[in-house]
């Protein structure tokens, strides 16, 4: 029986998903490793039906009837909810884990879609095969049902990262947790929580074809400023900084303290030339502000660098990278002024 299978690309783009992702080691005494070792030793004494699936062939789809769940013996697959023109990823399931079980278990359709992204070996099991496996290991069955009611949780957690995210932003800040997040300085997210966003917005880019930018921007002469007036100055220009950062962006942007007097700013979904309008609104409005200190006027200019992926990168650091060598040509040009990557001119 042939099996349909999704493009070339597709499949690609949930490879990236997983390099990203950088899914645990599965542990070797879950009870679906204890189940997988059980049914090899049936092997030789009845008949088991074994499935082999190659790159990119769809193991099951969302509403299909949930009467076969399998055991993965070898290989990797993605489980995926919606359309597969634009679907959300919900995990990955390798060698010793199962995938079905719980349409099997509640006699009902399937809630996901499943896909091999790689040669994957399936052991498939009905109801009759599941119920002799736990007649004949009963100490196994509450390890196996914890089991199954976290891996509930585990993609509960999945599906509500995105909508927690966006809560996490609008809440008061009133626990150590949401401080932990943040410069507490400039009140914009710090340099490690950045890496959270930029690797989330760049999965979800790569789910939807869609494009995420990149600026990496730095105070001009900022150290002059703490020489000549202070590092209470300097302090109030990194909050000043900070609001004209929000000023200037989205809503669905995101702003974090890079290091020192350099910023990143992440603009999901945002084309060329949003990228280059935001650049050049930030840097404007960031020439016209100026602070106020001991009596003290104090202006400044800063410059910015841009990076857009998967144009400049395949992934969020590559990218990063990109927008710093960009910044780091703005300097070198003159200071107060944009660099798209790479520079052309």
């Amino acid at each position: 029986m042939t099996f349909p299978t999704i493009p070339r690309a597709e499949l690609d783009k949930y490879l990236s998903i997983h390099a990203l992702q950088q899914p645990g080691r599965p542990d070797d005494k879950t009870p679906f490793k204890q189940l997988l070792a059980w049914m090899d030793q049936k092997q030789g004494g009845q008949t088991l039906m074994e499935r082999k699936c190659r790159p990119g062939e769809i193991i099951m789809r969302e509403g299909e009837p949930g009467d076969v769940f399998y055991v993965i013996r070898s290989g990797l697959a993605v489980i995926i909810k919606g359309d597969l023109e634009s679907p959300t990823v919900i995990g990955f399931r390798s060698t010793g884990d199962a995938i079905g079980e719980m349409a099997l278990l509640e006699d009902r359709p399937r809630s996901a879609t499943v896909i091999a992204l790689e040669q994957v070996s399936l052991w498939s099991l009905g109801r009759e095969t599941f119920h002799q496996f736990l007649a004949e290991n009963p100490a196994l069955s509450l390890s196996l049902m914890s089991m199954l009611s976290g891996r509930i949780r585990e993609s509960d957690e999945e599906r509500l990262r995105g909508y927690v995210r966006e809560r996490q932003k609008e809440e008061v800040l009133e626990d150590l947790g949401k401080l932990a997040i943040l410069d507490p300085l400039t009140g914009l997210y710090n340099r490690r929580y950045m890496d959270e966003i930029l690797r989330d917005v760049v999965i979800y880019a790569i789910e939807h074809n869609s494009t995420v930018g990149v600026l990496m921007a730095d105070i001009d002469r900022f150290k002059e400023i703490n020489d000549t007036y202070g590092h209470k100055a300097g302090d109030l220009m990194l909050q000043a900084a900070a609001a004209v950062f929000k000023k200037c962006i989205r809503s669905a942007d995101s702003v974090c303290r890079y290091g020192g007097e350099e910023f990143a700013i992440i603009l999901p979904g945002a084309s060329m030339a949003v990228l280059a309008r935001c650049a050049e609104k930030i840097r404007a409005h960031f020439a016209d502000m100026r602070i106020l200190h001991n009596d003290n006027s104090i202006g400044a200019t800063i410059s910015i660098g841009a990076a857009s992926f998967p144009k400049h990168g395949k992934n969020g650091s590559e990218v990063l990278e990109c927008a710093d060598q960009a910044l780091y040509q703005a300097k070198r040009s003159g200071r107060n002024r944009t660099v798209i990557y790479p520079n052309e001119t």
